[in-house]
């Protein structure tokens, strides 16, 4: 185990690290030690080995709390619109041609230059998709700890909008709708397959912005 191994030029080392993260840890909420581990020792397992997103196919990177009857799955096929996912490729294949009706996050644009596109979604609203989003979130974050306690924030998703019109998502953030110390993000995450062009810092810069059209800053 070289986690336990000391750092003799005085860096963390992974598990003194990991046990620094631990305390600082505030996302979504600040959690305990305990309640950290706990966390750990349930998601330590990846419960969902790939996923296919559009033309892509990503390894996932960690645990995700699907229903039971994704889990275990090698392939999770998603609709890269609205966010569905299915078990069976021909599943998702159906649902595109019959059943998708939108073809951007359901919510209001609030940001478009070129081909880049940000909108701003509320779970009041469409509490199925941010659901799904933070499911999807979470299979490259290790420790997104909220998944469908969804209700105190917005998500901002920002999608690259392709020739055919349709809007892709590329990454999001979310914010709380209130917070006490004007926090201006939650969580973030840009996509594996979008990583490396610049999307998390125009992410970051959106949400300062939207902090200071409040009067927050």
């Amino acid at each position: 185990d070289l986690g336990s191994v000391t750092d003799v030029a005085g860096k963390l080392t992974r598990t003194s690290k990991r046990k620094h993260e631990h305390e600082e840890h505030e996302e979504e909420g600040e959690l305990d030690l305990a309640t950290l581990k706990e966390h750990e020792e349930a998601t330590k397992v990846k419960n969902v080995t790939r996923i296919q997103f559009g033309e892509w196919q990503m390894e996932t990177w960690y645990f995700s709390p699907f229903p039971k009857e994704y889990q275990g799955v090698h392939m999770l096929y998603f609709c890269e619109f609205d966010l569905s996912f299915f078990a069976r490729k021909e599943q998702l294949e159906r649902y595109l041609k019959t059943k998708c009706k939108r073809f951007h996050p359901p919510g209001d644009e609030i940001y478009r230059e070129k081909d880049i596109s940000i909108f701003e979604v509320d779970p009041k609203v469409q509490r199925v998709y941010c659901e799904n989003l933070c499911l999807l979130a979470k299979l490259f974050l290790d420790h997104k700890t909220l998944y469908y306690d969804v209700d105190p924030f917005l998500f901002y998703v920002l999608c690259e909008v392709g020739d055919d019109g349709g809007h892709r998502i590329a990454g999001y953030f979310s914010k709380e709708k209130f917070s006490s110390e004007s926090n201006n993000i939650a969580c973030i995450l840009v996509l594996p397959q979008h990583q490396r062009k610049g999307y998390g810092k125009l992410i970051i810069d959106v949400s300062y912005q939207i902090t200071i059209r409040e009067g927050k800053v």
